[in-house]
């Protein structure tokens, strides 16, 4: 299984509009491969509020798996100053033997 986190922005008068959007019941529908493992909401940072959403999908679905959150994660950037990123996510172990590969 692979991690892909989802970290977004947005302005706290914002926060409202982008209830309603995150509630829609229009937005694009995840693969049932998909999981949302965690999501937190960070303090702000530089006059916006952070969020990180970890999602977790099968390691031969990576590429529709990002499709389906960018296709997701754009919807809600809708809202006027709403930023998101996606990062692909290997543990801490894995990542030192790859580096130790090398």
């Amino acid at each position: 299984m692979v991690k892909i986190m989802m970290v977004a922005k947005y302005p706290p008068h914002k926060l409202s509009e982008l209830v309603k959007t995150y509630m829609s019941t229009d937005k694009p529908v995840y693969p049932e491969f998909l999981k949302k493992v965690e999501h937190w909401a960070a303090q702000i940072t530089g006059e916006r509020f952070k969020t990180y959403a970890v999602y977790e999908c099968p390691d031969d679905k990576i590429i529709e798996s990002m499709t389906a959150l960018t296709k997701r994660f754009a919807f809600y950037a809708s809202v006027e100053g709403y930023t998101f990123k996606c990062e692909l996510l290997t543990g801490a172990e894995a990542a030192i033997r790859d580096f130790l590969k090398k």
